[in-house]
């Protein structure tokens, strides 16, 4: 759970996922709030960056603190109560059905136009790169296996990590599939110029790979 000064939700959030996890681990961005009391009081592992990095960055320590722990499931899911921790024993329940990777599908009906144009576009161009059919490579709320864990090669530090989750997926031709998840919070996230940004990472990635 990478979280940058999310003092408002960041409790609650870590609260209502260890209810359906052995153990959360919140990767705390260099908050200047209180990000990580907060969290540690609500039963959480927290890791604190020293300066911020970026949500890319921080996803990565929480995966690599995961696995040094020895997790078999790693959920990532956001602190800014967006999603729904009470989703996640879905997402364990499609990895137990023998997929390695599972990626929360958002209702976006509300969001602004600009923002469904993005996701819109975005989806269909990481989806190309990626030569993968997932049903929103822009969502943060997934799960994968440990073995999916330790092949995808991730080296974002920035939002651009989502799009390079869903080009690892299809690079190590991992089995995947899709929820439909609620979203209760509509929070900007990443702008349409961002988004874009994100996808040239995905064609220099793809470029230095081929």
């Amino acid at each position: 759970m990478p979280a940058y000064n999310e003092e408002k939700t960041i409790s609650g959030v870590v609260g209502r996922s260890k209810k359906h996890v052995s153990s959360v681990i919140v990767v705390d961005d260099s908050s200047t709030d209180k990000t990580t009391s907060l969290a540690r009081k609500s039963g959480a592992i927290v890791i604190k960056n020293r300066i911020n990095r970026g949500c890319g960055y921080s996803k990565r320590i929480g995966i690599e603190e995961a696995l040094k722990r020895g997790a078999d499931i790693i959920v990532t899911i956001d602190a800014d109560g967006q999603h729904r921790p009470e989703d996640i024993p879905r997402f364990i329940e499609k990895i137990g059905e023998g997929y390695d990777f599972v990626i929360g599908r958002r209702n976006i009906k509300k969001y602004p136009f600009i923002k469904k144009f993005g996701n819109f576009s975005l989806n269909i161009l990481t989806n190309f790169l990626s030569g993968t059919r997932l049903a929103d490579t822009e969502s943060g709320f997934k799960a994968f296996t440990r073995k999916a864990a330790k092949k995808m090669n991730l080296t974002a530090d920035k939002y651009a990590i989502e799009a390079e989750m869903a080009y690892e997926v299809g690079r190590n031709r991992l089995k995947y599939t899709s929820i439909p998840i609620d979203s209760p919070k509509y929070r900007s996230g990443v702008t349409v110029i961002q988004g874009f940004q994100n996808f040239w990472f995905l064609v220099r990635k793809k470029l230095t790979l081929v």
